[in-house]
Order: structure tokens, then sequence, then C-alpha cells
């Protein structure tokens, strides 16, 4: 997930700045007003005008529960630089082999951390809960967080550099060998984002940032007050990571840490690029931006995974959501013969499931049956359950949410299908990347298709 934050400002401020201790000593007094006027452009930027907070709904609602990101920005972009500087220092030095030695500990935390809340979330849920042992439970995910967050920054900056390493390197062929933005992500937790869409269409209206630490009881609020008094469909949902700067990356295992890291950056990086400042302008461009960083995440994040670990590296596969509708929703197997033959009748397929839950929802919506579609929505997630699979609310506004990510099993768009498409056309994800970059509209990316023999879905 993208966001244009005091963060991205700073990436701007910092050019200017270098530009600035570059040019004549004799027109400092310039120098000096243009410092002014970038630090006057973060401020402006900053500060509320009015009651801009409340403009809407969705906002209002959820005003208590909002995500403090200028108050983290300032925190955590300001610290990590602080600990670089500290540890550069002559008299405390950190070597490689300490951040290892931390990599080698938060990979085994991480696993203790899971075991943790889980066992904390039982005690708490459980029918006249013994107090002393939830707040044991408790201590013990605050000791492992407390533990995280003392080793992160040997981390983080081991990490950093293993994905900066392979930005640049041949295999992907992005960059040369600076890396613009600079690698940097915070390990921590990623808030939440609740999510708007009317009610008799699936269409993302509206994103808010949620602290990543309300509670299920102040969630359903949220949304049962915007369903109830503003008659929108919305749902909260947990973000994989922020593209802030630094990043916002989840306490995750090392494989997929790696992947939301490599991704968040693409967002970063594509911000200084027609095609990740249209990110902003939404539709079909956004799904664009985050289906693409999807892909460039996995590829990256396996390659650096490989890196540290020593394990070969599997380029990933192109996933069924990325091959053609008539391909992916043909009921049949590739030879004519019934799939149910080859899989097993009893075998579940959450791909299939979600797309025919989201085409028949389609199709009530279009029929003007708004009552319908989400009670058929909410039997189908019950019907999740009996398969493992737990979902927590499944609305108007869930499925406008992934429909930004083409590779979703829950989206309609056919752009998975046509970035892999362009993908098997290049030798490496940097050579795509840059062939998408320069572009500011869909229609661009049409043409870009067509040019290359891709040929085109027929939507209604």
């Amino acid at each position: 997930m993208v966001l244009w934050t005091i963060s991205s400002l700073l990436l701007v401020a910092f050019n200017v700045l270098a530009w600035l201790v570059t040019i004549p000593t004799r027109r400092w007094p310039r120098r000096v007003m243009l410092a002014f006027l970038v630090m006057l452009l973060l401020v402006t930027w900053l500060v509320p005008v009015g009651d801009k907070r409340s403009d809407t709904a969705a906002v209002q609602v959820s005003l208590d529960h909002s995500y403090g990101l200028v108050s983290w920005e300032f925190d955590n972009f300001f610290d990590k630089w602080r600990h670089r500087v500290w540890t550069a220092l002559p008299w405390t030095p950190t070597s490689e082999a300490d951040r290892r030695r931390a990599l080698d500990r938060y990979v085994v935390l991480v696993d203790e951390l899971r075991i943790a809340k889980d066992l904390l979330s039982e005690v708490s849920s459980e029918n006249g809960s013994d107090q002393g042992n939830v707040s044991n439970a408790q201590l013990a995910v605050d000791r492992l967080i407390a533990e995280r967050d003392g080793l992160r920054d040997g981390v983080e900056e081991f990490l950093e550099q293993a994905v900066a390493d392979a930005i640049r390197s041949a295999e992907v062929d992005l960059v040369g060998s600076f890396v613009w933005p600079p690698v940097d992500f915070r390990i921590d937790s990623p808030p939440k984002l609740l999510v708007t869409s009317p009610r008799d269409v699936i269409r993302r209206d509206e994103d808010v940032l949620i602290d990543p630490e309300i509670s299920i009881d102040d969630i359903e609020k949220i949304e049962n007050e915007l369903a109830e008094v503003a008659n929108i469909s919305a749902v909260v949902l947990q973000t994989g990571g922020l593209a802030s700067y630094p990043n916002v990356i989840p306490t995750a295992d090392l494989e997929r840490l790696l992947d939301v890291a490599a991704h968040e950056w693409l967002h970063a990086y594509l911000v200084f690029n027609p095609f990740g400042r249209a990110y902003f302008d939404g539709g079909d461009i956004r799904v664009m931006n985050e289906t693409l960083a999807d892909i460039f995440g996995q590829e990256v994040g396996l390659r650096v995974y490989s890196e540290i670990t020593g394990e070969p590296y599997v380029a990933p596969v192109r996933p069924e959501t990325a091959m053609r509708n008539t391909e992916s929703k043909n009921p049949d197997g590739p030879d004519g013969s019934d799939s149910d033959e080859e899989t097993g009748a009893d075998d579940f397929d959450f791909n299939r499931f979600m797309a025919e839950t989201r085409a028949r929802t389609d199709e009530l919506l279009e029929e003007g049956l708004m009552d319908e579609a989400e009670s058929y929505m909410e039997s189908r997630r019950i019907e999740l359950l009996d398969h493992g699979h737990t979902i927590r609310k499944i609305n108007q506004a869930y499925f406008a949410f992934h429909n930004t990510y083409a590779e979703s099993p829950s989206s309609t768009s056919p752009i998975a299908r046509y970035l892999w498409d362009l993908r098997d056309q290049v030798d490496t994800v940097g050579e795509l990347v840059k062939l998408l970059r320069r572009l500011g509209t869909y229609k661009e990316f049409e043409l870009l298709l067509v040019e290359r023999g891709i040929e085109l879905e027929i939507t209604e």
C-alpha cells in the first residue's frame, strides 16, 4: 500500500538540499531561501487547515482510532538515522556478524511471538478467563515485542543492504550502482485500513488509516455506524505494509518480510516516475501499481531470501488468477475432462470459490438487489468456515479493496494476466518496471499491450 506522507516530502527535500550544497558559495542567500521554502512546504502539508479531518463520514466515525502517521514518521525516520550515525562512530562499531546474529535471533523470535499471541488470544477468549493467565500471556507478548524492538535496527540494516544489492544486481537490472530512494524500512505493526464502497456497486471510494491496536468491538462499531448512518459498505482490514518512509513492514517470517520490503520500496521508487504518481488517480492505474509491486516484491524477495539462507532460488510461478479469464474460469480441464476427476470431487478451490462469489455478487448488484447480495456474501463467508478459511467480513468494501490487487481471486481485473504476459517477454523484472514507469494513464498501457502483441480482454 502506498501513501504520500511527510517521508515522501522528505525525499523531495533531500533532493533539493543535495542540489543546494553543490551550487556556488556566493549564492548562499538563495540557498537559505530555498531551504526555508522546503521547510515551509513540509509544515503546510503537515498542519491541518480548518476542519479537514472531518470532511467525510468515514473520517468522522474513525477519528478516535486514526493512525498517528505524522508522529510515527518523526519517531522512526529520525530514530533510524540516529542509530546509523551512532553505529558508524569509531567507539560504537557494529559488524556484519553482529547484524547477522540479530537476524538469526529475529527468525526464531517471530515464531515465539506468534505462539505467544495465539496463547494470549486463547486465554482471553475463554469463558470466565483467569485474569492471572491473561496477565502472564500479555507479559510474554510484551517481552518479545520489546526484544524485537531492541534488535530490529541491526536486522533492518542487514536486510536493507541485501535488498539494495538485489535491486542493483544484473538479475533484477533496475538501477545502476546507486539505489534511490534508499531501501529503508521499519519492522513494526502496519496500520489497519478502513475501506468504503457504495452498497449498490463494488467501488473503492475512500481509505482511512486505523490504529493497528484497535479492538474488534471498535472495528465493528465503525463499520456498523457507516452502514446505518451513511448507507456505506465498510470494512476494516489489516494492511500487509505501508509505503511511508521508512516503509512499515510487519513482524513476519523472513521470506514474507523480504517480499513486503521489496514491494513497498518499489512504490517509493515509482513516486519519482509518471506511473507511480498516477497511482493517486485511482482506478485501473492503481491496480497496475499494486500488481506490479506484487510481482516485483515476490521475485526480489525470493532472490534476497536465497542469498541470505543459501537455499536455491526458484522463480515465482504465474498464479492461476493471472491466466486468461476463459482459462481460469473454465470448469473443464485443459483436455476437456471434468476438473473434479483430476483434483478429487471433495477438494476445495478457494480461488474458484471467491471468483464465483464475486461474479454472483456483481450480478445481484446489477439487478439492484443490494440486500440479497449482502445476504449472499455473508452465507458464502460462513461456508468458507467449513473449509478452514476464516474471513471476518465479506461485503462490497472487501471486494473493492481486493480488486486493487489483480492477482487476488476476488479481483475481476485482467491486469495481472497482462503484466505476467509482459513479464514473459522481458529478461528481468527490472526491465518490466522500466517498461511501465513512463506510463501515466491506463490508455497508454493498453497501447503498449497492443504494440507487444498481447490480446486485450473485452470488458462490458
